[in-house]
This record gives C-alpha cells, structure tokens and sequence, in this order.
C-alpha cells in the first residue's frame, strides 16, 4: 500500500509540475505575441510541442458542436463594397521593414505616387511607364456570381472595383455571395486581381515558414506602400503543408510532386499549378510555397477526389464549416481570391469555380491566419485598408507591418491613380 501511495504522490507532483510549466511557457508565449487571442497562442504553442493531433480534434469538436453557424438568416453584412467602410490609415513602421538596402530608405520615399524600385534578394517587379498611346492591354472581371439562396440580396455576387485605379483602370473587383441554401446569414468574399496591371510579391514571415529566408523582417517595405493593392495570408505551416518551400536559390523544404504551388518569378507574375504536370523549377522562378493538393483542378473541385489530398484542411475536417481561404487561377492568368468564416472545403472550392478558377490551392485557415484586404491611398500615397470581411481579426495592416506569417502582395505595375468613386 505504501508503494501504491507514493506511486500516486509521484504522478501526482509530476502532473503538478507538467501543468504548472505549461501554464508558465504558455504565458510567457502569449507575452512574445501580443494582440494574438490566448485560444490562438494556446493552440500554436500545443502544435509546437508535438500536440498537433490534439488541436485537430479539439477543432472539430469546435466547429461540430460548439461555434456551429446558424442555419437560416440574412446577412448582417451589406453586399456593397464600400471603400470607407472599416479602412484604417496605415501609420509608418517604427522598426526596420528589412535587411537589405531598400529598407533604409528616408521616410519620404512614401509620397512618391511612383516610385522605382528593385527587391532585395533578386530583381522584380518596377512600376512601367504608360505607352506613349496610353492604351493598356487589360483583363475583365469574371461574370456575377448565382447565389444559391432563394432570393439575393441587392448586388449579391456582382463584382464592384475597388481601391485606387492602376494606369486608368480598376485593377481590383470585390464581390460577396452565399455559398448554400442553407446557412444563408453568411457570405463567402471573393476578390478578382488583374494580373495585366498588377505585380506579385511574396513576404515570409519572421518565423513562418520555418528556416527559411527572412530579407524583410516579415513586412512589405515601405517604399513599396504607394502600390499596395490587396494584401492576402499565406499557406499552412510548412510542417503541414504537406509539402516543400522554395525561396531564391533556396530549397527550405523539398519540393514535392503532385503538390498545389504557388511560383512567384523574378520579374513579378505568378502561377498556380501542380508541381512536377504544370510546374518544374527555372532560375526565372523567386518563390515556389506548395500546400496540400489542388483544391481545384481543370476548372472542377478535386474536394471529393481521391486521387487528391483527403483532408483539405489538414488540420481540421473539410467538411467544417470554418473561416477557409483559397487562391485560384483563371485561364487568363488573372487570379482569385476567396474567403469567408463558414466555409466547408467544398464550398470554397465551388466559389473558386464559380469565379472562373481553372487551378486553386487552399491556404491558411481559422478567424485569426485567414485574412484579406484592399487598400485606398490618399493623395499622399499613404495606404488606408479594408477588410475583405468586416469580421477578419486581427490588425488590418498586419500584413505591411512586421509579421510571423507569409503574405502575398498585389503591387500597382503602372503609376496610381485617383480612388474608385463607390
């Protein structure tokens, strides 16, 4: 009995002291993150210590039973996309956007409307001159959105431009649209980027993707900032991704075959494929982020295809209704952003689809890494941002400032302009 006694006082003080050191490192990562919600820095910290599985399930049970989205309703929401609604002015950072020497340029460099630049590690994207004609060769928006629900709300699924125009002409279109018949108090936004007037850039952040290059600190430098058209999050974690990362030389993380990667080249424009069919490495490719499978292939969901990744959100059922986003490609090389917080794996890809994706890949999910957002820029060439969803968390300038986790950036390729009038 003694034995049995102390055998139980031991795992008692070892529970004690367990529970006792995580409550502690657990804190002292919520002080490492501030503005982060204590559920978010509880779940990194549990992944980061080999308790991925457990956050999976606790998840599910989440969003099966617990936050499970209401079914019926209108939405809260207007369909209209107001370029005053929710925008906050970007203030300068006070902390050092990079290492390299484009970070070091003078604060006034951001009331130029048209700055030249190059990035650092490689060369890329520099605003063009207009042609002497001033006639740009564009590409139009995909055609309006059907909502499932029985009666639409005004302007459901049309596509309205937003932000500052790019030589003359909207390069941004925003559209909201229900994505069941069912949980119809929720839409799905999806934002059209027009890649003829537009460059792409890649930010990693300060800690994801692990090991890899770290040239801005995690933020979009701010001489970059006068271009700024939409800003959106990246991929999963690269130890869930289920694949490889590429950044400048750089193989992080092998590639990996059949994988959905997204290839940003030197010269600023970017492809959505799959590695090794559609994509094989070239000194012209900068950055190639692989996620999971294609969500979308030849224009159809590969949601239930079993030759295709089974678990769309790697960390939780794709059948959950959940805060998902998406990048999708048209055939005319313009792309497709979707978002929205009561999204199966399905129905995002059926709104990636019914924007004229051709190819898609799923990137980060749940309320605080899923995130998206239009700018406006002042006279001054300052940018004002928008959220995609007035229920996006977060700093809406999260992804110009310092920030743990990759983005891609939409940067004007010709001189900006005036604002859209709405």
């Amino acid at each position: 009995m003694k034995l049995v006694k102390r055998l139980i006082q031991l795992i008692a003080v070892v529970l004690v002291f367990t529970l006792a050191y995580s409550g502690w490192s657990v804190y002292q990562s919520s002080k490492n993150n501030p503005g982060e919600p204590f559920q978010v820095v509880t779940a990194t910290w549990m992944r980061d210590h080999g308790l991925g599985p457990v956050v999976a399930k606790l998840e599910d049970l989440y969003y099966q039973y617990i936050n499970k989205p209401e079914v019926g309703g209108k939405p809260t929401v207007s369909a209209q996309i107001d370029n005053e609604v929710t925008a906050v002015t970007v203030e300068p950072s006070q902390m050092p956007t990079s290492a390299s020497p484009a970070a070091s340029a003078s604060a006034s460099a951001i009331v130029d409307p048209t700055p030249t630049f190059t990035f650092a590690p490689a060369p890329a994207v520099t605003t063009q001159p207009l042609p002497s004609d001033g006639a740009i060769v564009h590409l139009n928006p995909p055609d309006t959105l059907i909502s499932p629900a029985s009666v639409p709300e005004p302007l459901e699924g049309v596509w309205q431009p937003v932000g500052n125009k790019v030589a003359g002409l909207p390069a941004v279109y925003v559209t909201r649209v229900r994505t069941d018949n069912v949980h119809t108090s929720y839409y799905a936004t999806a934002m059209w980027i027009d890649t003829s007037l537009t460059t792409t850039m890649f930010i990693p952040g300060y800690e994801e993707p692990k090991g890899g290059p770290n040239p801005y600190n995690g933020s979009l430098p701010e001489q970059y900032w006068p271009l700024i058209m939409a800003n959106i999050n990246g991929a999963f974690r690269l130890e869930d991704t289920r694949g490889g990362y590429f950044y400048d030389n750089i193989t992080v993380q092998p590639l990996e075959k059949k994988r959905a990667s997204a290839v940003i080249y030197r010269d600023g424009h970017m492809t959505i494929g799959r590695w090794g069919r559609d994509l094989q490495l070239t000194p012209e490719m900068l950055v190639v982020r692989q996620n999971l499978d294609l969500i979308v292939d030849h224009g159809q969901s590969q949601v239930n295809n079993p030759s295709y990744s089974a678990s769309w959100g790697a960390t939780t059922d794709k059948g959950n209704l959940a805060w998902r986003a998406g990048l999708g490609q048209r055939r005319d090389g313009s792309l497709v952003f979707v978002i929205g917080q009561a999204l199966s794996a399905q129905s995002l890809a059926d709104t990636l689809v019914a924007s004229g994706a051709q190819r898609a890949m799923v990137l980060d999910m749940n309320q605080y890494w899923s995130a998206g957002f239009f700018f406006t820029h002042n006279r001054a060439g300052d940018p004002i941002c928008h959220r995609l969803d007035p229920d996006i968390g977060g700093p809406c300038d999260r992804f110009l400032h310092s920030y743990k986790r990759d983005s891609f950036q939409f940067l004007a390729a010709y001189p900006v302009g005036r604002r859209i009038a709405q």
